[in-house]
């Protein structure tokens, strides 16, 4: 990956950018940043909320390298407000636990206090929650998937990529079985040591961090790598509670919205794709008014997206099929069943 250009600061430059505190944890200042395209006249306007990726180390809302491109495209093409979370990043006091927490609270917040914060930063500018839209990738798709599962009936669509759907997949907690590739096909012997891993993880744990850069990768995919990540990182606690996995959430009676599109590559070296297979066959049996998009993209690697500007010709189209679900075709009560996907 070290030949990858990955996005930078300036793909932000079309927009009116700003960042607000939405909660506090131990003297820690979690933020939401908005984003508002600078030709957006003031008005009503769709709405998208955004998750980063990042394993649930690693990220944060305004982590260009993870934004993927086709988010700012949407929102700019819709003049749509654009909603980033933070979130307490693993490991962290309660595993998971603390970021399902921070997910709700941003929600809430988004709800109680976002049009006053637009009223201040950016007045003439509101909301449309009736043409909501929730992104995520990888990590950011568990977040998004999680969020909309427990607000289906207030979300037009959902739009993700390689989500990571199934914490209980085999490769969290053995590693890569053999045949499959080391995670991100980082050279292993270039991976921190084992020990190296378990101490950081500790010493991690003890600090509240909602925003982090590159600097935190290698324990992330050496912890994937090592078989470690679930127990260790994610629950390590030990809770195993129905509400951290997306996949067993919906089998247990949860919904999604009624439209959601998913790119997914089929080389996928850390979200392996029989993931997303789990999930739509759930969707199927379980949440069968929602209706399914799914664009596999043929030899692509996982964060494939947000830096190769080919990634539309494994999805002709999938933008409008978003746009439609999000924007023409969303009233503000749920409607008759439509067929899945």
């Amino acid at each position: 990956m070290s030949t990858v250009q990955w996005p930078d600061d300036s793909m932000f430059q079309h927009f009116s950018v700003f960042e607000e505190t939405y909660k506090v944890v131990d003297s820690h200042e979690i933020k939401a940043a908005v984003l508002i395209p600078k030709k957006a006249k003031p008005g009503i306007h769709p709405v998208i909320l955004n998750f980063h990726g990042g394993f649930l180390v690693y990220g944060g809302s305004l982590f260009a390298p993870f934004f993927a491109p086709w988010i700012l495209k949407l929102a700019l093409e819709n003049d749509a407000v654009l909603v980033s979370a933070d979130y307490r990043l693993l490991p962290s006091s309660n595993g998971v636990a603390d970021v399902l927490e921070d997910l709700e609270d941003f929600w809430k917040w988004t709800r109680s206090s976002l049009p006053a914060v637009l009223e201040s930063r950016a007045p003439g500018h509101t909301v449309d929650y009736n043409r909501l839209l929730v992104t995520g990738g990888s990590a950011g798709g568990y977040c998004a998937t999680q969020i909309a599962m427990s607000h289906p009936d207030e979300i037009a669509a959902m739009a993700l990529v390689y989500p990571f759907v199934d914490p209980h997949d085999p490769l969290l907690f053995k590693g890569p079985a053999v045949g499959e590739p080391s995670i991100m096909r980082t050279p292993v012997e270039d991976l921190p040591p084992k020990e190296a891993v378990m101490s950081w993880i500790e010493d991690a744990r003890k600090t509240v961090v909602s925003k982090a850069g590159w600097e935190r990768g290698p324990y992330a995919v050496a912890a994937a790598q090592d078989g470690v990540f679930y127990t260790k990182i994610f629950d390590h606690l030990g809770l195993d509670r129905i509400e951290h996995s997306p996949l067993k959430r919906l089998a247990a009676g949860a919904r999604l919205p009624r439209k959601l599109w998913i790119l997914h590559g089929d080389d996928d070296s850390v979200v392996h794709i029989r993931a997303t297979h789990k999930l739509l066959d759930l969707i199927r049996d379980k949440s069968p008014d929602t209706t399914v998009r799914l664009d596999i993209a043929a030899g692509e690697d996982h964060g494939f997206d947000n830096f190769k500007t080919s990634w539309e010709l494994h999805a002709i189209g999938a933008l409008d099929f978003v746009k439609h679900s999000w924007i023409c075709n969303r009233d503000s009560h749920r409607a008759a069943p439509v067929s899945g996907g």
